[in-house]
């Protein structure tokens, strides 16, 4: 189980919260999705994770990724090293 730590915004479609809220959903990654304040001064939870106040950041087991081009990375990586269930077996 992951938890995506996320801005207000109300679509997945305008921010790079929501990028990795799809990138997430089509590997098939279980999160829970905390939306955070808009300001950054309102996120004590945020800067207790990472020492910073910026979103997304993602707490994947023991692993915590600030920045969406580090989580984007960190899940290229889960999904290259996960077994091929796609290749059939010869018949």
């Amino acid at each position: 189980m992951a938890t995506l730590y996320r801005c207000k915004a109300p679509t997945d479609l305008v921010c790079r919260c929501g990028k990795v809220a799809r990138r997430l959903r089509s590997l098939g990654v279980d999160y829970d999705e905390v939306r955070v304040p808009f300001l950054k001064r309102d996120r004590p939870e945020v800067d207790e994770l990472t020492g910073q106040r910026w979103v997304p950041v993602l707490v994947h087991g023991e692993e915590v990724i600030a920045d969406s081009h580090r989580i984007l990375e960190y899940l290229g990586r889960l999904e290259s090293s996960a077994p091929d269930t796609t290749s059939a077996e010869p018949a």
